[in-house]
């Protein structure tokens, strides 16, 4: 089920035009691409999603050890050009964590809500080089360190051509890139058996 759609950079709710779900108001941000998110995840959302999303849907692969998949939001209507993936599980260093794996076309804006960042795109926090990496669908993609709040850990590269963001809570879930991560794309595989955990606390930007 799909709730009210936010604003990608704030997660604000929007004031949205009859008869047209591609652009909508937010009272902080002006027009924006509406951000849509599940209020439960589930394998036929997923599917509904990403069977036309013009960017991937990220997941560990394998899913870590007591971790699962919590949420999943998208923007751009038809062929999603942003898309959320929440996570969920056991911290590396004890506690629990969140990650959020963010696809997404330039000029959404949709990872730097998540990152807190003030602008659409990461632009010159793209500097020097690399602090981690993944690989993604069997390409290894470069990191960088985003500057953020100091309850998170931001990094972003590129990806299938498109921005690829990876969001934790608390900051010391960065360490769950000490070994490079491995990234399925789900347009390509939703394998029947992947977790599915209650809704992510850091589903949508702003929270």
């Amino acid at each position: 089920m799909s709730a009210s759609p936010v604003c990608p950079r704030c997660g604000e709710p929007l004031v949205v035009r009859p008869g047209d779900s591609a652009v909508a108001w937010c009272h902080v941000h002006g027009v924006v691409t509406p951000l849509h998110h599940t209020a439960l995840i589930a394998h036929d959302a997923i599917a509904a999603v990403t069977v036309d999303a013009r960017v991937p849907a990220w997941v560990p692969d394998p899913v870590p050890s007591g971790w699962s998949v919590t949420g999943l939001a998208w923007g751009g209507e038809p062929g999603a050009r942003a898309i959320v993936v929440g996570c969920a599980g056991p911290a590396p260093l004890g506690g629990s964590a969140e990650l959020v794996l963010v696809a997404e076309e330039p000029g959404m804006g949709v990872g730097c809500g998540y990152a807190g960042l003030p602008g659409l795109d990461p632009g010159d926090v793209i500097t020097g080089p690399s602090s981690a990496a993944v690989e993604a669908a069997g390409q290894r993609a470069p990191l960088w360190a985003v500057p953020t709040s100091d309850d998170r850990a931001a990094f972003v590269g590129e990806a299938y051509g498109v921005w690829l963001w990876l969001v934790m809570w608390p900051m010391s879930a960065g360490w769950l890139l000490a070994e490079e991560l491995r990234l399925l794309d789900l347009r390509d595989r939703l394998y029947p058996d992947l977790p599915l955990g209650p809704p992510s606390e850091h589903l949508l930007p702003g929270e």
